[in-house]
């Protein structure tokens, strides 16, 4: 692959529908990804995704993202919380649990 990789939502190799939302997937690398998350109020992850986690009563997944609008918190196994909003960056390691906060839909980039 070339140096520099232009890619568009518009136009994504997977998309994943939720109760609540809908995710966007766009391949960037043999083995990289950027997602883009519209999780609409009510959204959580036992609702939504935990359906599909074969098991796991936890996000198995690290997360680095960039919240775009709205809020979304999360819990860890070990009992962090935080919430994300507009401007922010997180660093979410595997183990843990999210819901969208108030009514407006979160919007997330993740890699």
């Amino acid at each position: 692959m070339g140096s520099i990789v232009k890619r568009d939502f518009a136009t994504p190799d997977d998309v994943y529908e939720f109760v609540h939302g809908r995710s966007f997937v766009v391949r960037v690398g043999e083995n990289e990804e950027v997602w883009r998350s519209e999780l609409g109020p009510g959204w959580n992850w036992d609702e939504d995704l935990e359906p599909y986690a074969d098991g796991a009563t936890s996000c198995p997944m690290t997360h680095r993202e960039y919240v775009v609008s709205g809020r979304i918190r999360y819990l860890t196994d070990d009992g962090a919380e935080v919430v994300g909003e507009p401007g922010e960056f997180l660093f979410i390691a595997p183990g843990h649990r999210a819901w969208v906060v108030g009514d407006e839909t979160c919007v997330l980039i993740d890699w």
